[in-house]
């Protein structure tokens, strides 16, 4: 038969299957309905296995900011309070998961301060079931309402009796509140729920409690740690009985406010210890241990705090972010890649979840993992192509791939790029430090040859900025390309200017010895090791012992560097995912191999 032209009529699809049909033999016939009828079965089965798939999980239970309707701004804390205390009391369901309270304070609200849709945010964090409400006042009288709605529907679950209370007194209704949405979600969700005698009370102040969730946002939103300890001060002030208050104050100390706070917030609690809920115990033990640099015992409670909530993302991620500091490096990386980052973390901003790969991604790379930690990094520069952190890891992953000629093609894209914080390293990821690392990584991973072209890249690129060494650390990341290049001289004169305040540093010192070793200075080499052993801090004591260390490898007393190496790993030597691991280290080339060496090295695990 002639193909029909363009311009004729083609035979419909019907008028073809019925020929096809009427030519066939009825084994033929029976054959075809029997396929036909598997195909149909078939995407039957895979188009509900993709709904089940994509439809979020009934028992995750998300909680959104109520919305006020007073018409009294003063009382518009008050939304947060409800979202937050009532995900604070929910861990009391047995078989249900509940998004973590830091999603209420990084995504619960829009960018003008209004309530997030509650669906939107349920759908947003993977959660089937999301708790909604809103208050009002009804002459002087607050009432407050809430309901439990399907995520995927929209359609309201069940309706929740109103709570009452002065309007003076606003926080009275949050204990009601929550006792009242958990037994609903008991019910809604056919689960049961331990009694509500156990655990603390609201806070008796609405002050406080406002001041409390001013602390949170500016936590979880990465405000400037100032602003997060003077709002758990002030809230610590209002209440002195609100102690969550203090456990928070003693956290942000451990978290960049300062560890003398932290140790005055542990000794006024002692008395009160016992009136604290276990999960908040923890986060006072974790945040002393981290003070002390004690991360094996850090790790000991974390992982004690993950069991406590176990389906806690944020208490799952802080064990393996210690486990990882203590050298866990196995243990880290099953902890982190537990996580579903697609719908675990709510508690970071959008713009602070590269900090989670920069951990998890960091545990691959430090296990071996590379081609795992080569399609993450893969998608992260996909969906982030302008940010320098994501080339970082995928540089570092075609590194340890023995890749080298890719890795470097990653360079010169990054070198174009602005300095990334997304990852939270300190200065952030400039082109100086990702061309640091990564030719100290090219070069550990064999490939010296594209190690000094990394290297040399860097060098050039530091020389042609108009202010040589104008962060805190460039001069240390060029001083250390420089070495790795042989051109010692050039390094020492680098570090010589150095600012004033940072003559003290650990790295610098570290780095200022080694130098010396490598040039003939005794005097250089001296000063450095007596001005690192001087530094007792047991917070600082483990990098100023491991700096010392480089220096003894420098100087070739192996025996000496073993020793202080060893003494700082049983002290609380940090071990990073991103940043100047001994890993990659060539100072330490000359122990390379060494069983006592490559059992710090390669981790606990």
């Amino acid at each position: 038969m002639a193909r029909p032209s363009i311009g004729s009529p083609r035979p419909c699809r019907a008028i073809i299957a019925a020929r096809l049909y009427t030519s066939m033999s009825r084994p033929q016939l029976i054959v075809l309905l029997l396929a036909v009828t598997a195909g149909a079965a078939t995407a039957a089965t895979l188009a509900a296995r993709r709904t089940a798939a994509e439809r979020p999980a009934r028992d995750r239970v998300a909680v959104a900011v109520f919305t006020n309707r007073t018409g009294d701004s003063t009382l518009e804390p008050l939304g947060s309070m409800a979202a937050d205390w009532i995900t604070r009391g929910l861990d009391r369901l047995e078989s249900v998961e509940v998004v973590d309270v830091g999603a209420v304070h990084a995504q619960g609200r829009g960018p003008s301060g209004e309530p997030i849709d509650p669906v939107l945010l349920a759908r947003g964090n993977g959660a089937g079931t999301v708790v909604s409400g809103s208050y009002y006042l009804a002459t002087d009288t607050l009432v407050v309402r809430a309901s439990l709605v399907d995520a995927a529907s929209g359609t309201v679950l069940q309706t929740i009796a109103p709570v009452h209370a002065p309007a003076g007194e606003a926080v009275r209704a949050l204990d009601q509140l929550r006792q009242q949405v958990t037994t609903a979600l008991a019910g809604v969700l056919d689960t049961r729920f331990t009694s509500f005698t156990a655990g603390p009370s609201a806070p008796r102040s609405f002050a406080a409690y406002q001041a409390f969730i001013d602390g949170q946002t500016a936590y979880w939103q990465g405000l400037p740690v100032e602003t997060a300890r003077a709002r758990f001060q002030a809230a610590a002030a209002q209440d002195s009985a609100f102690l969550t208050a203090g456990v928070w104050l003693a956290f942000v100390g451990a978290n960049g406010a300062g560890c003398g706070l932290t140790d005055s917030v542990v000794t006024a609690l002692a008395p009160q210890r016992s009136a604290l809920t276990p999960f908040d115990r923890l986060t006072l033990d974790l945040s002393a241990a981290k003070c002390r640099s004690d991360w094996e015992a850090g790790f000991a409670l974390a992982r004690e705090q993950a069991a406590l909530r176990p389906r806690s993302s944020y208490a799952v991620y802080t064990a393996g972010v210690f486990g990882l500091l203590s050298g866990h490096f196995q243990a880290a990386a099953e902890l982190l890649g537990s996580i579903d980052p697609r719908r675990d973390l709510g508690w970071l901003t959008d713009s602070a979840k590269m900090i989670y790969w920069r951990d998890y991604i960091g545990t691959l790379h430090l296990t071996g993992a590379h081609r795992r930690e080569l399609r993450h990094a893969e998608q992260l520069v996909r969906a982030f192509p302008d940010r320098a952190t994501g080339r970082l890891f995928l540089g570092r992953a075609l590194a340890g791939l023995g890749r080298g000629r890719e890795a470097l093609s990653h360079l010169e894209v990054a070198l174009r790029l602005p300095p990334d914080a997304s990852a939270r390293v300190q200065a952030g990821v400039s082109p100086g430090f990702f061309t640091m690392l990564l030719a100290a990584e090219l070069r550990v991973h064999g490939d010296t040859a594209a190690a000094r072209i990394a290297a040399e890249r860097g060098v050039t690129w530091y020389r042609a900025r108009p202010r040589d060494g104008s962060g805190r650390y460039d001069r240390y990341y060029l001083g250390r390309m420089l070495a790795l290049l042989g051109r010692y001289d050039e390094a020492a004169a680098v570090l010589a200017f150095r600012a004033p305040a940072d003559s003290n540093d650990a790295l610098y010192l570290g780095l200022e010895g080694a130098l010396g070793a490598a040039r003939g200075a005794s005097e250089t080499v001296e000063d450095a090791d007596r001005r690192l052993a001087a530094m007792t801090d047991p917070a600082v004591a483990p990098l100023a012992a491991s700096m010392r260390a480089r220096i003894a490898a420098a100087q070739g007393d192996r025996e000496k560097a073993l020793e202080l190496l060893e003494w700082a790993w049983a002290r609380g030597m940090t071990r990073v995912a991103t940043g100047l691991d001994m890993h990659l280290d060539w100072i330490y080339d000359p122990l390379r191999g060494d069983p006592r060496f490559e059992r710090i090295n390669r981790g606990r695990d």
